[in-house]
Order: structure tokens, then sequence, then C-alpha cells
């Protein structure tokens, strides 16, 4: 309506075990100028553990499911080519499932266990630019992702990550790098076993054959780069695709 947007939506879940939940979103916009635009939204979520969680080795048939409420405020820019954004976020999470220590399932490993009270509040700025043939894209997600009864960061939850990427239409092709960085994080919920921050560097190519048919390509980790998602587990190395992909117009 005029410079104004409204969005809402409403969803209903029944789970056989944890009954009925509703949950929903609210969001606006005001477009200020052409080029700006202010938005605002607050959601709720819901989501029930898997059976996975519950049941398995390292489940716990008393985990709880998760409810979310999430606001947003965001101020965006757009210009010809070129686009830029800031999104501040504050999202409370009860009950939130994570995997934690030993405890009461069958694995020594560790089991699935709920955070009481859990918050991720950060700010996501973001944005691209065209340079002549040079498309250039950008993110940066700053957060604090605390456990709110204890104070310690959230396991496995980087305080800052972000991409940096680059493309060119190149003799009829699609050429591109990436860069994905992340800070260091914790393991567990103690805060005592850091997992350390790294960069992945990426290349991809693709080109259209013909109308339906697109030859691809990529590297994944260029430099061969030794990290890990969670201790001890083992990550990819330098890793290259091919690929045919049939997409009928």
């Amino acid at each position: 309506a005029g410079p104004q947007t409204v969005q809402l939506n409403l969803r209903r879940d029944h789970d056989s075990a944890f009954g009925g939940r509703t949950s929903g979103s609210a969001a606006y916009g005001y477009a200020l100028t052409p080029q700006w635009r202010a938005t605002a939204s607050a959601g709720t979520a819901f989501r029930a553990p898997t059976l996975y969680q519950l049941f398995s080795q390292y489940g716990v048939p008393d985990l709880q499911p998760e409810i979310s409420h999430n606001l947003e405020l965001g101020l965006h820019y757009r210009q010809g080519a070129g686009n830029v954004s800031v999104v501040a976020y504050r999202n409370r999470v009860s009950n939130l499932i994570s995997f934690a220590v030993p405890g009461p399932c069958a694995s020594s490993f560790g089991c699935y266990a709920n955070t009481a009270q859990a918050e991720y509040s950060g700010v996501t700025l973001s944005g691209g630019q065209q340079f002549g043939l040079v498309n250039v894209h950008a993110s940066l997600d700053v957060q604090d992702p605390r456990d709110l009864s204890t104070g310690n960061l959230l396991a496995r939850r980087a305080r800052r990550h972000g991409t940096l990427g680059a493309d060119a239409q190149v003799a009829g092709w699609t050429v591109g790098a990436e860069a994905q960085f992340s800070s260091r994080r914790y393991d567990d919920a103690a805060n005592l076993q850091p997992l350390g921050g790294y960069t992945l560097i990426g290349l991809y190519t693709s080109t259209h054959l013909s109308k339906d048919w697109t030859l691809l390509a990529r590297v994944d980790n260029l430099a061969d780069k030794n990290y890990q998602l969670a201790y001890t587990y083992t990550t990819p190395g330098r890793t290259f695709y091919a690929g045919l992909k049939w997409a009928p117009q």
C-alpha cells in the first residue's frame, strides 16, 4: 500500500507427543525514499525434537520442544546495481536442543539436551555491487550466542562469521570465487574446549550448453584447510565437483 508493506504469517503444528502449538510472524516495511527502506518484524517458532534426538543411543526421551521469539530491525539501501543492508536481531529460545556431555542416554560420548534459556543477539551487514562485468558481494554477522543461565557462549556457535565473493562473465562462462570465514567457538557448554577459527576459499564456474542444460564445476576448500566444526570430527579437505544440470524452461 504505497510506501508501506505488511506481511503476516500464521502456522499451526500438532505433534502427537507435544500437542498443538501456534506460531507466526508480523513484518512491516516502509520506503523512506526510492532507495531506502526500513523494516521491522517479530515472530515466534516451534520445533519438536526428532525421533533420533529422542530415541537413538544419544537420545533423551524427555527432551522438550524448542520455542523461540525473534525481533528484527533493518535498514536497506538499493541503488542501481548496488545494495547494502544492516539488520539487528534478538532471538530468545526456550529449551534449545543441542548436543551436550554424557548423561541420561546410552552413549558415553554425549547426549542431546535442552538449554533452558538461550539468546542470539547481533547485527548482520550485507551488500553487493556490480563493477563493470564483476559482481562483488559480502556479508558479516556479529552475534552474541549465550546460555542465559550460565552466561557462557553456546556450544559450536561462532561470534563472527561471514563471506566475501565475486563473480564475472567471461567468454560465456560465469567464473567466481568466495571466501567463508568464522571466528573460534567452543565445542562444549562449559567453554573449556576451543575450536579454532578458519577461512575457506572456493572457486566455481558454469556455462549454459543450451537453454535447458548447464555445465558446472567447483573447488571447495582450495587451500586444503584443516579445521573442525565439532571436536575430533574430520571435515573435507580440498574437494572438486563437476556436474551437468538439466532445468527445462
